[in-house]
């Protein structure tokens, strides 16, 4: 009896062994069938950084153009794929509609006088298609099988105002695509438009005025004013029109952010000092304004100088100020 069950043992024990090897190798087949897309490439975010000299003078004419590509490869068979594509640029302001190689693509813009840009989509042997900034648009990716290139392209190009353009702010913002039949290509692409154009700048004209004298009897009281006059900082811009953002500052505290003029050193009067208005208000040093003319010529920035009583016991003598006007072209 005890032959017989040393000889029944194996018979036991080797279907096992069998019926567990086979379903490894199925479990390595399935494994094995679901192979996805790998993305590849260096070219993958559509960054465009320029200055530019001069652009043409003919309205919503292309003078740019720039590109960024995301390519794949190993995808598991060759077909068509459904993808969903999603320009979104905060900031842009759609401007009408602009003609590329013979078909129209919506144009935006950072500002009312900065270049127009269009964005499109593209990939071999389809139709291109436009990017609409804030809304989904559909395409087909033509995917390559195993070692075969797969790629869709991201275009940004640059058109003219028809006159004279200048530097809007950055334009940033994402392209994002989603392939809902194979995530592995769901992808985002970075977007940074940086257009730069020469600025109109003026020559300013320095500017000395001298106040009549006060009488002590006009600054009787502390907070009392007298001897208004007009200073006027004269800017000439030729034919151009500037643009610009300005700062008044106290030349001689560069923080004071009130409308007082600091004392220069060879001051000898005490209990008063040199105030500044601007349109009839204190000036606050340090604050900034717009100037945009729209036109070029000769331009007068108007500020009104004037004695001002201190809290401080007045002594006669001669109150000095000075005051520096910053102007930052754009």
């Amino acid at each position: 009896m005890n032959a017989n069950t040393s000889l029944a043992t194996p018979a036991i024990h080797d279907p096992v062994r069998r019926l567990l090897a086979t379903s490894l190798l199925g479990l390595l087949f399935c494994a094995g069938s679901a192979a996805a897309c790998v993305e590849y490439g260096i070219n993958r975010d559509l960054v465009l950084d320029k200055m530019y000299d001069t652009y043409p003078e003919t309205d919503r004419a292309q003078f740019d153009k720039k590109m960024a590509s995301r390519s794949f490869m190993g995808c598991p068979e060759k077909r068509d794929v459904p993808v969903f594509m999603t320009l979104d640029m905060p900031g842009l302001t759609y401007e009408g509609e602009v003609t590329y190689k013979g078909q129209t693509y919506p144009a935006y813009a950072a500002a009312p006088d900065a270049p127009l840009v269009m964005f499109y989509h593209h990939v071999a042997h389809s139709e291109d298609g436009p990017l609409r900034n804030g809304q989904e648009v559909p395409g087909l990716f033509e995917m390559g099988g195993g070692a075969t290139e797969a790629a869709i392209q991201y275009w940004a190009v640059v058109f003219s105002r028809g006159g004279r353009m200048r530097t809007p702010p950055p334009m940033v913002g994402t392209i994002t695509m989603r392939a809902p039949s194979l995530p592995s290509i769901d992808t985002q692409t970075v977007v940074q438009l940086d257009l730069k154009f020469p600025a109109a700048t003026c020559p300013l004209q320095d500017k000395a005025e001298t106040l009549q004298d006060v009488q002590t009897a006009e600054l009787s009281v502390p907070g009392s004013t007298a001897k208004e006059k007009l200073v006027a900082i004269r800017m000439d811009c030729g034919a151009e029109a500037p643009r610009a953002r300005m700062t008044l500052s106290d030349a001689g505290d560069a923080s004071n952010t009130g409308s007082q003029l600091t004392p220069t050193a060879d001051s000898d009067a005490e209990g008063v000092r040199v105030q500044l208005l601007r349109g009839g208000a204190e000036v606050q040093f340090g604050q900034t304004w717009d100037f945009d003319p729209g036109a070029g010529g000769v331009h007068d920035h108007q500020f009104t100088a004037r004695y001002i009583r201190t809290n401080d016991a007045l002594v006669p003598g001669t109150i000095k100020g000075e005051a520096v006007l910053n102007v930052d072209y754009w």
